[in-house]
């Protein structure tokens, strides 16, 4: 999970969720909560965010399962 100029972004483990990529994002510090299911990936676990770029992306690396590196991504919330 990370907190960032008021963005909460955080996940679900493939393991543990119904979901396959799972993410948890609220853009108001946790007035309002969205979920997102990227199928498109599989079963993957975002495990490590990073801090946004200059460009206000963040970088989330994702697992395959709970240790297997898999892909990296990059998320923009919309304001």
């Amino acid at each position: 999970m990370i907190i960032e100029d008021g963005v909460i972004l955080s996940a679900h483990y493939a393991p543990a969720s119904p979901y396959d990529t799972g993410f948890i994002i609220s853009t108001d510090m946790g007035k309002s909560w969205a979920q997102y299911d990227l199928k498109e990936f599989g079963k993957r676990s975002p495990t490590r965010f990073h801090k946004k770029n200059s460009d206000g992306w963040f970088r989330v690396d994702l697992r395959k399962g709970w240790i297997e590196r898999g892909e990296v991504l990059f998320i923009k919330p919309k304001p």
